[in-house]
């Protein structure tokens, strides 16, 4: 067999918590395993394997490493409930995952110091898959357009930006998946969050998070919660709205290129267009009704500049029109975009990385 240009390390975790198995790992895997024997050195470990030193010798000046999402980890020690009275997305979320990160990318610069590690997407960089304040601070610093974000230290502030005429979407600061979203206005108070007893209530699962009204008489008690465990307050845009359904995009790149994007929709009263809380993936041509060529060429275009600011190798982007369509906004950049149905994402990414390392 031929000597190839640049190992591969591969890390991530097959069980993650609502599955049997991860899908976008075990997808990259399945394909890797398969170019076993055709000029592909690839190693295929654990966090777990990581972190306890168990990675493999490396002779290669030059390695490429690639980062799953860890779900044994957050599933373990992030994600739980029970041990303490953490609300989903909140502070303590923050902290265990950049610790996390930082171990892990200290790790492998410790085994390979001797080597020139090229990452698809680098530990500091993954951390704001789930920072969302981190994420936003970076677009506007290099000129992104994103929805105006509030410093909002009290219920007074609040109270005040409200009276103003602002609706705003109040988001875990380290969340994902649409879950722990809150929408407030002058008259309305929604969240999918559990409020009980004075106390926000986390869902144990991660689909299906109903929205639901707040009673005027817990509005302040939420609220302060909320202050308190440090989310963000977002100005909310209007979509576009067709056919009584709002919608937004999802875009996809692999090393500066997009390689596949859709259109999310759910019905107008609804909030989030995510698939995990019942979003839909509209058909391209039954969409092209309403977006023109040159809109979706500014949406690939915004798409392209994140993940090359970012330095994002592999990102999903999402993307949202204004009403009018006359603005463009990035909501959310991801490093661990994961499996889709209908797309090929996990051989486009693997034709990329394998054809870097051979």
């Amino acid at each position: 067999m031929r000597r190839t240009k640049n190992p591969l390390l591969i890390v991530g975790d097959k069980r993650s918590r609502g599955c049997a198995l991860d899908p976008s790992f075990n997808a990259f895997v399945k394909i890797i395993e398969d170019s076993r024997g055709k000029g592909l050195e690839a190693h295929i470990i654990s966090y777990k394997d990581l972190l306890n030193g168990n990675l493999p010798e490396i002779s290669n000046p030059v390695l490429n490493v690639l980062l799953f999402f860890p779900y044994k980890y957050w599933d373990a020690n992030i994600e739980v409930y029970k041990k303490d009275s953490k609300v989903y997305g909140d502070k303590s979320f923050g902290r265990e995952f950049k610790k996390y990160f930082e171990r892990v990318g200290n790790a492998i610069e410790k085994k390979y110091k001797k080597r020139k590690i090229e990452y698809v997407n680098p530990p500091n960089i993954s951390i704001l898959d789930r920072d969302k304040e981190q994420t936003k601070k970076f677009f506007r610093k290099h000129k992104i357009p994103t929805p105006k974000s509030f410093c909002v230290n009290n219920l007074k502030d609040l109270h005040r930006l409200i009276n103003q005429g602002l609706s705003l979407y109040i988001k875990p600061r380290f969340g994902a998946m649409g879950k722990g979203i809150t929408y407030l206005s002058n008259d309305l108070l929604i969240t999918n969050f559990l409020f009980q007893k004075g106390e926000i209530i986390s869902h144990p699962y991660d689909y299906h998070w109903r929205f639901h009204d707040v009673k005027d008489s817990d509005k302040d008690k939420f609220l302060k919660v909320l202050l308190s465990r440090g989310f963000i307050f977002e100005e909310a845009i209007d979509p576009p709205i067709h056919k009584g359904r709002r919608s937004d995009f999802r875009v996809y790149c692999i090393y500066g290129e997009v390689c596949y994007y859709y259109v999310r929709s759910t019905p107008a009263i609804t909030l989030v267009t995510n698939w995990s809380q019942g979003g839909k993936i509209e058909q391209k041509k039954k969409f092209s009704q309403y977006i023109s060529a040159a809109k979706l060429n500014k949406v690939k275009s915004l798409a392209r500049k994140i993940a090359r600011e970012l330095k994002l190798n592999y990102a999903g982007i999402d993307i949202i029109f204004s009403k009018d369509y006359k603005k463009i906004y990035a909501l959310e950049a991801h490093s661990f975009p994961g499996h889709e149905i209908g797309f090929d994402l996990m051989g486009n990414l693997a034709k990329k990385i394998t054809s870097l390392s051979r």
